[in-house]
């Protein structure tokens, strides 16, 4: 049985590293499926970009003092403005995490006038000791080629504080920088959780010690992987019970981030207010602009 056992491990371990290491599977085609293309045959009109009070920009056009060496390969968001093609029959549907693994698109439109957000990320990183902000910094790259309020990703607070369960971005200067949200982001982080079993809670027994002994991405079973199609019951307790502790060991940072939130907003009721005269693109709107012939 114990050879048994090793044989599927180094099996297991040998076809994780193929499908990791593939080239294939890090390109839309390989990780997308192709279907009919329901808009074929349909005409496409720009109406006015994610942000209807500004012109969205290409990242070329960024200063080079706006990216972060982290996030700076040129092909990041190539092509990210081009619309869907209607004259081929079938289409790649793709995740967007492809893009960046954080749903923050859903939630920056500045009608919304959102002040906090709460994020967590569960994306794979080389090491448990890796910096965690990949997918942050590429959601800033995204905002800010859009022109939309974001907190400034300082990416050497690892470097100062070391890997923690939740870090805070706040706007640098709130007087100017009004419509910017503020972000608690948790990533995936065993540190207190391996010594307590509730927020000020010792683990005492050698059982409750041992569930909580655990590594995320350095473990050499990789048994958190993505690419695994089964989980065992006791690699899903653990990240449930982790993310959970690490939730409610910080369940102060979260109350005074929406404290200060309910007191910026008493301070600026009318933080976002967004209304059709206000928008750049608002020609769209216009019938006779609409009824105009085209050459």
């Amino acid at each position: 049985d114990y050879q048994n056992d090793n044989q599927a491990s180094w099996v297991h371990r040998m076809l994780m590293a193929l499908v990791s290491d593939s080239a294939l599977f890090n390109t839309r085609e390989g990780r997308a499926g192709k279907v009919h293309n329901f808009m074929l045959g349909l005409n496409l009109n720009t109406s006015y970009p994610l942000s209807p009070l500004r012109n969205f920009t290409t990242q070329e056009s960024l200063d080079e003092d706006e990216l972060d060496a982290a996030v700076a390969d040129p092909d990041e968001f190539e092509r990210i403005y081009e619309p869907l093609d209607v004259k081929s029959k079938k289409i790649h549907v793709v995740d967007s995490g492809l893009t960046f693994n954080l749903p923050y698109p859903l939630i920056l439109r500045p009608q919304r006038g959102v002040d906090l957000i709460i994020s967590f990320d569960f994306s794979a990183r080389p090491s448990d000791s890796s910096p965690p902000f990949k997918e942050l910094l590429l959601a800033e790259k995204w905002a800010k080629m859009n022109k939309l309020p974001f907190p400034k990703i300082d990416p050497y607070v690892f470097d100062r504080e070391g890997l923690k369960e939740c870090y805070v971005f706040k706007p640098k200067n709130p007087d100017v920088e009004k419509d910017c949200p503020t972000i608690i982001h948790f990533v995936l982080a065993n540190i207190n959780f391996r010594k307590y079993k509730a927020p000020g809670v010792p683990r005492e027994t050698k059982e409750e010690k041992e569930i909580a002994d655990f590594d995320i991405f350095d473990d050499p079973e990789s048994p958190f992987s993505t690419f695994n199609f089964q989980y065992p019951n006791q690699a899903f307790k653990r990240l449930h019970d982790l993310m959970h502790f690490n939730t409610l060991n910080n369940i102060d940072v979260i109350k005074n981030a929406i404290v200060e939130s309910i007191e910026y907003r008493r301070q600026n009721p009318s933080r976002c207010s967004v209304s059709l005269s206000n928008v750049e693109a608002r020609r769209f709107f216009n019938k006779e602009f609409l009824n105009k012939p085209t050459a």
